[in-house]
């Protein structure tokens, strides 16, 4: 009942807001990025918890979403965090911002949401929590503040020596370098970072003035390992309050207990088991959707609410055995891709209006800036674009396209490169194998992966029929072919739309490749250059201009 009260309030302070004074003021905007939270584990999208019908998974962002506007098609660009997120604040997609993996940055030609609104007299910050939205891929281009809640260096530096006595103490060799640098990602899966990044908002905001601003917040806690019993033993009993087996979310995508380390990756997980992972998915969510709820909360209480535009996004959804994997990365499926995306603009009136036309992550930008300046400016030289018409009800036909770089859902020497294309009717998935000689960098041939299921590269699915994909189409059918010949079309078209978009070189775009403050760390806990393995390096531009230009025969 006290939940259920909680939502009721949302509901009301929300609609009995009074309107904007001034239709010409440009107005604030906050862009808030849910980490891994797929769209069907939201309420807005229909979403309840399996083991209780007490607590609402995301009251705050289904109370915003009845207000603002619900896009139902909207899909990232791919199924990881530092592409998507770089489509976000550059408009474009992956093939046009070519930040595929994490050994490339941000192009020094292409401008950010940040840099549009610093430009136009905007106050910039943001607030991030996960390793892949770190400034040195490009992200702090445009913010006058650029923080991580993520735990400091100091902190982690304390952590290893800690660490490291302790080993000495059992008589056990310290970690490695490797060790080191790959425990620096590693543990922020269990770091707690919501309240931290809700704080440096508050202290941004308590400075704010009357000139506008945009405040970026990325909230990484609903990211695996979903341990929610970190924050709060009550909070992970209440999703699942009967529950009496062994599996607490620790560990997660590493668990051999849930999968196969090896190939076949054979499932071992138990159906009751799943589910209890997934609850405790559900009460992390449960635990972001309280922080978002704090940061409307705390606009209302300073009276700027009604000069507010607010857009919720995730970048990426998660996988629990959807297509046979966990996590995320590994595939292009709709579980991974397709994205909850709900506006809340004071000059549009929403009141929970279902927007149904294809959207993009990389549609964000402009439309935010359109929103913002009433239609005064507008971002030059990208592939997205403002959603204002959908907003007044019009029919749009879009293309989304996704691509993926990777080595599958566990480590493997040779990459598999992935294609994804959406439109109203149909969805297709490419794959192709990238092989490489060892005493090389060369790319020696990228060939097209065949379906098991369709003896074909591609996987060919009705989206109206089928949106989970669990049914691909026959070679045969005439839905099949009618998709491959709309897929071709857009390759073409979007090649067209990619020879306008400004490309530096590929060596000004590659992420330099020291870490001066994480070698600075090592060396002063004694490690020395020459224990860090480097990583492989190769041509990825060039290799996906060969994947974009392989024929679809």
């Amino acid at each position: 009942m006290k939940h259920l009260l909680t939502l009721c309030l949302a509901l009301l302070s929300l609609n009995c807001s009074p309107a904007p004074t001034d239709s010409s003021k440009k107005l604030n905007v906050v862009l808030i990025s849910l980490d891994s939270i797929r769209r069907d584990h939201i309420g807005a999208y229909g979403h309840s918890p399996q083991y209780t019908k007490k607590i609402p998974v995301s009251p705050n962002i289904d109370a915003l979403a009845l207000e603002g506007f619900v896009f139902d098609n909207a899909f990232t660009t791919t199924s990881w965090t530092l592409p998507s997120h770089m489509s976000l604040m550059t408009g474009l997609s992956d093939s046009g911002h070519g930040v595929h993996t994490d050994r490339f940055k941000k192009d020094p030609l292409h401008k950010t949401l940040a840099s549009e609104f610093s430009s136009m007299g905007y106050k910039t910050a943001g607030f991030y929590s996960g390793p892949y939205l770190d400034p040195k891929y490009g992200f702090g281009f445009g913010f006058e503040q650029y923080s991580s809640a993520m735990l400091t260096q100091e902190q982690f530096q304390k952590y290893i020596e800690d660490e490291n006595s302790r080993l000495k103490a059992a008589g056990r060799n310290s970690m490695t370098a490797q060790m080191v640098k790959q425990l620096r990602d590693r543990i922020s899966h269990w770091d707690i970072t919501s309240p931290k990044v809700n704080k440096l908002a508050k202290n941004f905001l308590s400075q704010t003035g009357k000139e506008p601003f945009f405040l970026f917040l990325h909230y990484f806690d609903a990211h695996y390992d979903h341990i929610p019993h970190s924050v709060s033993p009550q909070l992970a009993y209440d999703f699942d309050p009967e529950y009496s087996g062994d599996f607490d979310g620790t560990n997660w995508y590493f668990d051999s207990r849930v999968m196969e380390t090896s190939p076949p990756f054979k499932r071992k997980i138990t159906e009751r088991d799943l589910n209890h992972v997934m609850a405790f998915y559900d009460a992390e969510i449960h635990w972001v959707d309280q922080h978002v709820g704090e940061i409307i909360q705390l606009l209302k209480n300073k009276g700027i609410w009604e000069d507010t535009i607010i857009m919720i996004v995730s970048d990426h959804g998660d996988e629990f055995f959807d297509h046979n994997s966990i996590g995320h990365r590994s595939t292009l499926f709709s579980e991974q891709v397709h994205i909850p995306m709900i506006l809340r603009t004071p000059n549009r009136s929403g009141n929970g209006k279902r927007i149904s036309n294809i959207s993009r992550i990389y549609d964000v930008a402009p439309t935010l800036i359109d929103l913002a300046t009433h239609g005064d400016q507008e971002m030059s030289q990208i592939e997205g674009e403002s959603l204002l018409a959908d907003l007044e009800g019009a029919e749009k036909k879009r293309i989304a396209f996704q691509s993926l770089f990777t080595g599958g859902h566990r480590s493997s020497r040779n990459l598999t490169i992935s294609q994804g294309f959406r439109n109203e009717n149909y969805s297709v998935i490419q794959n192709f194998k990238y092989d490489q000689k060892n005493s090389t960098k060369e790319i020696l041939a990228v060939k097209p992966l065949l379906q098991r299921v369709t003896n074909t590269p591609f996987l060919v699915f009705n989206r109206i029929k089928d949106p989970s994909q669990t049914t691909p189409l026959s070679p045969k059918s005439k839905d099949y072919q009618n998709a491959i010949k709309a897929f071709e079309a857009a390759i073409e078209q979007q090649a067209k739309v990619l020879n306008g978009i400004p490309r530096s070189s590929r060596q000004k775009c590659l992420l330099t490749a020291k870490d001066d403050n994480e070698n600075a760390m090592l060396e002063q806990l004694g490690y020395t250059e020459g224990e860090i393995e480097e990583e492989l390096d190769f041509d990825i531009l060039s290799l996906r201009l060969k994947i974009f230009n392989t024929s679809l025969e």
